[in-house]
């Protein structure tokens, strides 16, 4: 791919997280990837870390989101970053979809979650040089951590 792609050549796909899902479009470079989530009404992710920055940007309607022991409310139109390593989940309490755009530094284009459909905006004759390879890591069941504190303060 180019380093220029139409919206449309982009694919919609599911991103399963075993216990929910959303769906995305992804892109990525070399330092970056970029995703625009849609996550159903209800949905509610597991707690995770990964070793990139995530710098968040709420296009329509609303969503909780946990980082560490704190909860923040975002509305359209909201920014928030997590620090990489850091533990962070989302929830979607609303009775409507929200729709999340998402960058990730290092990129998370080697991601099971987006992976097999993330289209690199690479030039024909340029060699990819990624910044780092980062993964979700979810936390085990039971593995010390308590999401109900953060979430006990979401309203």
């Amino acid at each position: 791919m180019p380093i220029h792609v139409r919206g449309d050549s982009v694919p919609e796909e599911t991103a399963d997280m075993g216990t929910t899902s959303f769906t995305t479009k992804a892109v990525f470079g070399n330092s970056s990837s970029l995703m625009i989530a849609t996550r159903p009404a209800g949905y509610h992710s597991r707690p995770h870390t990964h070793d990139c920055e995530q710098l968040n940007w709420l296009r329509d309607g609303e969503l909780w989101v946990f980082v560490e022991d704190r909860a923040f409310h975002l509305e359209a139109g909201d920014f928030l970053r997590i620090p990489a390593g850091k533990v962070h989940w989302s929830w979607n309490k609303s009775e409507a979809p929200c729709t999340l755009l998402e960058v990730h530094t290092p990129g998370l284009q080697d991601d099971p979650l987006i992976k097999s459909f993330a289209v690199g905006l690479h030039d024909e004759d340029e060699v990819p040089e990624f910044l780092g390879s980062p993964v979700n890591e979810f936390l085990p069941e039971g593995a010390g951590f308590d999401p109900s504190v953060a979430e006990r303060k979401a309203g």
